[in-house]
């Protein structure tokens, strides 16, 4: 049984990994205000998620709460892949929540990375992060 399990979860990882690389080539050539809005945007879907009974099928069209995810982080990338630049930043803003909420707690290690990655991007939604290596002068200043 463990054995099913790591191997749904490496799927599951080798999915939303794939996922996470579009997303954040999507954010990086965002303008600025654009990547500040999607990040206003992505903290309202964390905490309008955080309101649900179970968060992590938040954006799910279905609730079964013994599934361990849900098809939301697939309904959001189709739309973060849209020409429609509204619709575009809402599902980036909404990928990021249900990633963000489906790699949250998870006991394996892989899932774990992916989440330190999602909050990365939150960062730099934030302009907390830049993504880059300080260096040595950035580092001075």
């Amino acid at each position: 049984m463990k054995l099913l399990i790591r191997a749904l979860v490496f799927c599951r990882y080798i999915v939303l990994n794939r996922q996470a690389r579009e997303i954040k080539r999507s954010i990086q050539s965002l303008p600025v205000t654009a990547q500040r809005a999607v990040g206003q945007l992505a903290m309202t879907e964390i905490e309008n998620a955080d309101r649900t009974p179970v968060p992590h099928l938040y954006g799910s069209s279905s609730t079964d709460i013994y599934q361990p995810w849900g098809d939301g982080a697939t309904l959001a990338f189709d739309r973060a892949r849209s020409r429609v630049p509204q619709l575009k930043l809402r599902g980036t803003a909404l990928w990021l929540a249900i990633a963000y909420q489906e790699t949250r707690e998870s006991p394996h290690a892989s899932m774990q990375t992916l989440h330190r990655d999602v909050l990365g991007m939150l960062g730099l939604l934030k302009g907390t992060y830049t993504g880059q290596a300080p260096t040595i002068a950035n580092a001075a200043s």
